[in-house]
């Protein structure tokens, strides 16, 4: 974990302002983070034959909400990129797939422990998850549930990651429509 912390400390996360305009950079650490609205990104992976969503476990090794289910692949956007970019990072980082992304929309997300102003894309892959992690640090594994059963299961008390259950409904009301 140190050396995650470490490698996180040398990278800058943008820093915006209530109108999604950039007005700092900040190290990427949780706890600096949960001040301040910073940019992230939303990235679901669906099965296109089915509509299924590619949801993960986060590592027990995040800063961020370990070992809680998460409904898409996240990351915070890097100065030196801009959210699509982002995006094809994190979906190359933690699953080794590069596929054309759509861009949905972009949302406001607030809580206690975070203030995002976020974007969401979606992709479509129909391949097998064996070997599907590329990043134990950042994913423990892969399941494979709709929309419906992700519902379901959030309402029976798992958890998932609040801003991914907001971006989820996003995605449903356009995209899958369940």
């Amino acid at each position: 974990m140190k050396d995650n912390q470490n490698e996180s400390e040398l990278l800058k996360a943008k820093v915006v302002d209530i109108n999604n305009h950039v007005i700092d950079l900040i190290c990427i650490d949780y706890k600096l983070l949960s001040k301040v609205i910073h940019q992230a990104t939303f990235l679901f992976v669906i099965e296109q034959q089915t509509f299924r969503i590619f949801c993960h476990k986060r590592s027990q090794q995040k800063q961020y909400q370990p070992g809680t289910l998460s409904t898409c692949f996240t990351g915070i956007v890097l100065e030196s990129e801009d959210y699509r970019q982002c995006a094809k990072r994190k979906l190359i980082q933690e699953t080794g797939l590069d596929l054309e992304l759509t861009f949905l929309n972009s949302f406001y997300f607030e809580s206690k422990k975070n203030k995002i102003w976020g974007q969401i894309f979606y992709t479509f892959y129909d391949g097998q998850i064996i070997n599907f992690i590329q990043n134990p640090k950042e994913v423990e594994e892969i399941e494979l549930m709709s929309y419906k059963e992700i519902v379901i299961r959030e309402q029976n008390g798992e958890i998932f990651t609040p801003e991914s259950i907001q971006a989820l409904h996003f995605l449903n009301k356009r995209v899958l429509r369940q």
